[in-house]
């Protein structure tokens, strides 16, 4: 059964003079993953921040079966370039306390990273780059995902990945997504469009 996991109530988003998003009710559930689109300033980014940062926290936000742990990945990707790989990995799978290696392993096959596990990541191209922050995230132990254009510098065949990884992960997961379009290989739950203030969901 899959029950309800956060929710918020007039939901009020203000950057600056401008009000992105105006009282506006989200609900979700513990298991999907959303397409969060919209014209750029729309708040899409906004809306996968205002989560991060304030859901576990604020009042605005409720958790009916209780607080969850939440991974994002933003523009920011969040590791430390003078180490290798490995160490990268490493060191998160220690903050986060819980780490799979045979789960490590196969993503390195299917990201082609196997061979650079040793290499810093300083070396590494902006696609590179990317796969290992998608990484980090897909390895934690949350149980809510969100990604703010996870696709940006990633090739063909390590975009099809990616949508495979994440159509697969949304079966026992809550995973938010900003895009541009969705790929068509991407199987989403459902679609978050934010539009002059407003959402709309389906």
């Amino acid at each position: 059964m899959n029950r309800m996991l956060l929710e918020t109530k007039g939901l009020t988003i203000t950057v600056g003079e401008k009000t992105l998003l105006k009282e506006v009710n989200l609900s979700f559930f513990e298991t999907g993953l959303f397409a969060v689109l919209g014209e750029n300033g729309a708040g899409k980014s906004t809306l996968l921040k205002k989560i991060y940062h304030d859901s576990l926290t604020s009042p605005e936000w409720s958790w009916p079966q209780g607080k969850k742990k939440i991974a994002y990945l933003g523009h920011e990707l969040g590791f430390y370039s003078s180490l290798s790989l490995e160490e990268n990995l490493d060191y998160f799978a220690h903050l986060d306390g819980f780490h799979s290696m045979e789960r490590r392993l196969e993503l390195l096959r299917l990201f082609r990273l196997e061979k650079r596990i040793w290499d810093p990541i300083h070396f590494f191209s902006r696609g590179m780059k990317q796969k290992v922050a998608i990484m980090r995230v897909l390895l934690s132990s949350a149980d809510v995902i969100l990604f703010d254009e996870p696709y940006t510098g990633l090739d063909s065949e390590s975009s099809l990945v990616l949508s495979s990884l994440l159509s697969e992960e949304k079966k026992s997961k809550l995973i938010l997504v900003v895009l541009h379009s969705v790929p068509t290989e991407l199987k989403t739950t459902g679609q978050i469009l934010i539009r002059q203030g407003s959402v709309l969901v389906s």
